[in-house]
């Protein structure tokens, strides 16, 4: 005869299966949104360390633009020494002349004081901080200083170039610096408005070149990349090649910086966060269910050994006794008591029957 045994055997063996599947995917599941948030954090907090390396790289540039700022005011004030001539730019003609300080029967240009004061300024500028490439003063009577007796015509044109791009950038009344991502040579700048009684006589340009800094940080950690953005998501500079056009196939990880308007931006080169863990997801999720599958095949061969294959001898047995036949022969291990009661039982039931 047939044991129902063998359907619910059968049942059971596919609910397992369903069962396992479910429970190693929430396993997997949960261990990914754990092991993701991890990750986030960890990103986060090294995202903020890298800022504030950055912070730490643009700070002397801001403490200098300070003193320049101070040392200017200081200069406007005192009196001149032995030097009598400045090279100027002039921004109308474009033209480098000496400008003579001393002229007859008229007083000293307290600007041009000044900017004499800060010839030490301008020389020790691209030699004494790490980003700061070049110091220029745009004066409110359209001529600029750069510390030097001769200018590049690359210069002068982009300076030019600059200046007419930027010239309705500034408020007038804004005391604070002010950020340009493009200034000459793929660098970026700084512009410190000059004020003397409250009347604003010019501007301290600060060239920076950035690249450099970023460049560091990836070297330092070569599995990502690192950019800088100003407030409007365009990128100033960055430590590999990436402009704004490709920018939006990346998922950046941004953090604002402190002395700044601008913005530290990481790109992981191993890909998304969430794709990568998608990954780890669905490796932890056969992981787990080939380990219990295996666990679960284990059981089942054991079960259908122990049990179901003795009930199916049981099952023969039983037919054979019904059909007046002898029993098996085999009696699996640790069932013989069982089937002996069978037999007794037929053959009980067989003397009653005579």
């Amino acid at each position: 005869m047939s044991s129902p045994a063998y359907a619910v055997y059968n049942r059971t063996v596919r609910f397992s299966l369903i069962v396992i599947v479910a429970l190693s995917f929430n396993v997997s599941f949960v261990q990914f949104l754990l092991q993701f948030n991890t990750s986030l954090q960890h990103n986060r907090q090294q995202l903020e360390m890298f800022a504030q390396q950055m912070d730490a790289q643009i700070e002397p540039v801001l403490q200098f633009a300070q003193a320049v700022q101070a040392r200017g005011q200081l200069g406007m004030q005192m009196a001149v020494t032995d030097e009598n001539q400045l090279s100027l730019l002039s921004l109308t003609t474009l033209d480098v002349v000496l400008h003579e300080l001393y002229l007859p029967n008229q007083a000293v240009d307290p600007e041009l004081q000044m900017l004499l004061q800060l010839q030490p300024y301008f020389d020790i500028a691209p030699a004494s901080i790490t980003p700061l490439k070049n110091l220029f003063y745009i004066s409110e009577q359209s001529f600029a200083y750069n510390g030097q007796h001769k200018w590049s015509d690359y210069v002068v044109e982009h300076l030019v170039q600059w200046l007419q791009r930027n010239q309705r950038s500034e408020n007038g009344y804004d005391r604070n610096p002010v950020f340009y991502k493009d200034f000459i040579l793929e660098q970026a700048a700084m512009s410190v408005p000059f004020y003397v009684n409250e009347r604003k006589i010019g501007r301290f340009v600060l060239a920076l070149e950035l690249a450099p800094l970023l460049a560091t940080l990836e070297k330092n950690n070569p599995d990502r990349y690192f950019l800088l953005l100003d407030q409007a998501g365009n990128v100033i500079a960055s430590s590999t090649f990436i402009n704004g056009d490709n920018l939006q196939q990346y998922q950046l990880q941004i953090q604002r910086l402190t002395g700044t308007p601008w913005s530290l931006a990481l790109i992981d080169k191993r890909g998304s966060l969430f794709y990568a863990g998608m990954g780890r997801f669905v490796l932890h999720w056969l992981s787990y269910a080939g380990v219990l599958l295996v666990l679960a095949w284990l059981l089942a061969r054991r079960y259908k050994r122990k049990i179901m294959g003795p009930l199916q001898r049981l099952s023969t047995h039983i037919d054979r006794l019904n059909n007046g036949q002898a029993g098996v022969r085999r009696v699996p291990e640790g069932w013989q008591d069982v089937f002996e009661r069978v037999s007794q039982l037929k053959t009980d039931d067989k003397q009653n029957t005579d």
